[in-house]
């Protein structure tokens, strides 16, 4: 039986897309934003559109051999009235570029929507780089 309760499928579908980040897995990336979904990346670059999403995770791991980001859950707010909740959580990354591996992470915020067949979705991530730094690769 499914478990309905918001918390526990938001935070299921979190580990789901951070194991499709893993397994660089566009496709399945993709499957957890809603068709309106904009993100507001820790360098600062908007992008909007699932098609502009697949774009862009196809270029960075066909670009990039090490590129993986993994987000952690450290608050979830829901509003069932409205169907929609409020995620808060760290992330960290790493990255190629210029010969060294660029170690990152920081802060996020996601706006989950219950889409019309029960499914949530992400809506708007913002993630806030804390702190960067390289390593001779």
């Amino acid at each position: 039986m499914k478990n309905l309760d918001p918390q526990h499928e938001i935070c299921k579908a979190r580990r789901r897309y951070n194991d499709a980040i893993l397994h660089r897995d566009v496709d399945a990336i993709c499957r957890f934003f809603a068709p309106d979904y904009f993100v507001m990346t820790g360098r600062g670059v908007q992008s909007r559109g699932i098609h502009e999403q697949h774009r862009r995770w196809s270029e960075s791991f066909s670009s990039d051999p090490i590129v993986c980001y993994r987000r952690r859950t450290t608050g979830l707010s829901v509003r069932k009235q409205f169907a929609c909740a409020e995620e808060r959580g760290s992330w960290a990354g790493k990255y190629f570029l210029n010969q060294r591996v660029v170690l990152v992470g920081g802060v996020y915020s996601a706006k989950w929507q219950m889409h019309e067949n029960g499914e949530w979705l992400i809506q708007t991530e913002v993630f806030t780089t804390l702190k960067s730094f390289a390593v001779k690769a």
